[in-house]
């Protein structure tokens, strides 16, 4: 997919893998159970914090450039599995809005809005949150009945989850890792 053909990118945290280790156990159960990526190409954990136009992606680059060297760490916290959102494509865990999250992602949606290159219209509204599962690019995606059955199994399953944003990254949408990351700078 070329960057042309897109509509937009996405400005997104990186997780250490280790940290992320029950949400990878249980990922890959469901995606045995439903053989969603038997390719094994599965979508990489991460928190978008905001999305921006493809056609500005080198002013999204500068911005990152400039926040992530003004950055200290980033933490980020689960304390439960909540399940918040369950659409025909997704799976989503809620993250809960640590102070250093927050203040980061409102600083870069401040400069994305200035510029006029954010595509989130209600920012207001914007939940952080992890993908677990995304029938987007799954190659047998899990009927609706049981994403909804998933979610409710989930929600509220004790789980604490403590760790710091390993990069900041802008992402193609695709699952190619070669064609996937635009630029990363390491938080």
């Amino acid at each position: 997919m070329e960057l042309d053909e897109l509509e937009e990118v996405f400005v997104v945290l990186t997780l250490p893998k280790k940290s992320l280790k029950p949400l990878l156990k249980f990922r890959r159960k469901i995606a045995k159970k439903y053989n969603l990526y038997p390719d094994g190409n599965y979508p990489e954990l991460h928190i978008t914090l905001n999305r921006i136009k493809d056609d500005s992606v080198d002013t999204g680059i500068e911005i990152v450039n400039n926040l992530a060297n003004l950055t200290e760490e980033v933490r980020i916290s689960i304390e439960n599995f909540k399940c918040f959102n369950v659409k025909d494509d997704f799976l989503v865990l809620e993250v809960n809005k640590t102070e250093s999250l927050v203040k980061l992602a409102d600083k870069l949606n401040e400069k994305l809005t200035k510029k006029g290159i954010s595509t989130i219209d209600n920012y207001d509204e914007w939940q952080f949150h992890i993908t677990l599962i995304s029938n987007l690019f799954a190659k047998n995606p899990i009927p609706k009945s049981n994403l909804n059955n998933l979610c409710v199994a989930l929600d509220g399953f004790p789980q604490s989850i403590y760790t710091q944003t390993k990069a900041i990254e802008i992402w193609k949408p695709t699952l190619d890792p070669d064609e996937k990351v635009i630029t990363s700078i390491k938080l």
